[in-house]
């Protein structure tokens, strides 16, 4: 139906009342001709019992004395009549009379049979014989007919005043308002002040409310229109903006899924970190970072929060080291807005900064405050690690004053350096060495692998410092080396202790001779 009237509300109501109103009057005269028929055959079966009762008397006296004619006479009586299809008349010894309608039933098909037993006219008791009766079945379906047509004549007459009135009712009172406002509708245009009018006589009921309704929901949308506009319009100009400032930017601006997948970045992070391969990772971009950028993902994304790290860039082909700072803030369950500035300016001002502040400017070397550090951090290594074994020595120059004394400070710079560079070949990348001020050098060294290999150390030390030291044109600084040696104790044994135990050690050497080396007793455990 909506196939035939795509585009009616009113043809479509129109034709499902009339289809209605058709169905239900098919069911109510279907209905009504199986009554009708059944009714037909309740008053065939009673007007054929009203026969039987007539010539039953008869029929009696027949089988009695066995008369055929009599019998033939009373047959042909009730086959004159339309509705009779056979009759069948038995005595107890024959049959005396049958006959049927050539278009009446087999006897299997029979819509009404009726038989009677047939007693003596002159005793009750004694049965002398049986009539049976047919009704016409083509005479109950002419009648069972003629009824229903009627029946049905007046059922689709009231079904089509019915479905007329019906029709007529809903097409005045809901469809052509319908139709009406759905015009009016589809002829609007969304403009400021724009009403639809309600149909006259429909002012208090349901379409009267359902106008007002859409009136108030055009003015809201109206609202909304305007306010979207307005909205769109400063989003367009605040996305320029960004987009602006996304593409001028120093800094690198890029959106990273929890993976490290990127989804897009700025030409400043190519700059940075270089353009993305394809698929876009992260991760590639920054191999020698992959935990930390891991972690800090997420952080990030646990938190809801900033984070941010430093992280160091090695340079493949042995160029200097790179720095710089990311920062990422989750936007989804699933996704961060990073940022990522280069601080390799920043990092090396810091570094030379911190160098400075532990580094001997004369000597380059760990001064103590670098030193303090370097000691402390291989006893907390040592504390990680019980088996790695510490060694300071603490060394004291012999007769370098002597040297400042008879040919001033720029001498006994020169020696110091020397000293220095002394200090730094005996020992491994691995050991710190340090100038506490003066004459006064420390060295520790990490993992020695016996407490005599120490003392090995400390005598090619001694043995170095001997050997003549030049200091300007056929002038040579003769000094000499004593030095203290202690090792690391227990977890209780502190930096402190350790120099204390290397200082006493040191002033016995000195007390012994000077340019040897003493051992410190071992700590008591603690």
């Amino acid at each position: 139906m909506r196939a035939l009237f795509p585009g009616s509300i009113v043809a479509r109501t129109t034709v499902a009342i009339i289809a209605l109103a058709l169905l239900v009057g098919l069911v109510f005269g279907s209905a009504a001709a199986v009554l009708i028929q059944r009714g037909e055959k309740e008053r065939l079966g009673a007007r054929l019992g009203e026969l039987l009762s007539t010539v039953e008397t008869t029929a009696r006296i027949a089988c009695f004395v066995q008369d055929t004619a009599l019998a033939r006479e009373i047959g042909t009586g009730l086959m004159n009549n339309h509705v009779v299809a056979g009759v069948r008349i038995v005595s107890d010894k024959a049959p005396l009379y049958e006959q049927r309608r050539s278009e009446a039933p087999k006897a299997a098909d029979e819509t009404i049979a009726i038989s009677r037993k047939l007693t003596s006219p002159f005793n009750e008791r004694e049965t002398v014989g049986e009539i049976w009766l047919y009704a016409s079945a083509a005479e109950i379906q002419a009648q069972a007919w003629t009824y229903t047509r009627f029946i049905l004549l007046v059922l689709a007459l009231e079904v089509a005043l019915v479905a007329a009135a019906v029709a007529w009712v809903v097409f005045n009172l809901i469809t052509r308002p319908i139709k009406g406002i759905s015009d009016e509708l589809h002829r609007m245009e969304t403009r400021t002040g724009l009403r639809l009018h309600v149909p006259q006589g429909n002012q208090q009921d349901e379409i009267g409310r359902l106008v007002g309704d859409v009136n108030a929901l055009i003015a809201e949308l109206t609202g909304l229109i305007d306010t979207e506009r307005r909205l769109r319009i400063e989003r367009e100009q605040s996305e320029r903006r960004l987009a602006l400032i996304f593409e001028k930017v120093d800094a690198g601006i890029f959106e990273v899924d929890a993976t490290g997948r990127l989804r897009s970045w700025n030409p400043a992070f190519a700059r940075t970190l270089g353009t993305p391969a394809q698929p876009p990772d992260l991760h590639a971009l920054l191999p020698q970072q992959e935990e930390p950028l891991n972690e800090l993902i997420r952080q990030s994304l646990d938190s809801g929060e900033l984070r941010e790290a430093d992280l160091q860039l090695k340079d493949a082909a042995g160029g200097p080291d790179k720095w710089i700072e990311i920062s990422l803030t989750p936007v989804d369950q699933d996704m961060l807005q990073g940022v990522i500035n280069d601080i390799t300016g920043r990092k090396r001002t810091e570094m030379a900064a911190q160098h400075l502040a532990t580094r001997d400017t004369l000597t380059g070397l760990l001064n103590r405050r670098g030193f303090d550090q370097a000691l402390s951090a291989a006893r907390a290594r040592r504390l990680r690690d019980p088996g790695l074994e510490i060694a300071l020595l603490l060394i004291d120059l012999d007769f370098f004053k002597q040297v400042n004394d008879r040919h001033g400070h720029e001498a006994g710079d020169t020696v110091l350096r020397r000293v220095a560079a002394v200090l730094e070949q005996a020992v491994r990348r691995t050991d710190h060495v340090g100038r506490f001020g003066g004459d006064e050098f420390a060295i520790v060294l990490i993992g020695v692998d016996e407490p005599a290999r120490a003392g090995q150390i400390a005598e090619a030390i001694i043995a170095a410092l001997r050997e003549p030291i030049p200091i300007g044109e056929d002038l040579q600084a003769q000094i000499g080396a004593s030095i203290g040696i202690t090792f690391a104790g227990g977890d209780s044994d502190s930096s402190a202790a350790m120099l204390r135990r290397a200082d006493e050690a040191m002033y016995a050497a000195k007390q012994a001779g000077r340019s040897q080396a003493r051992l410190a007793p071992a700590p008591e455990p603690g």
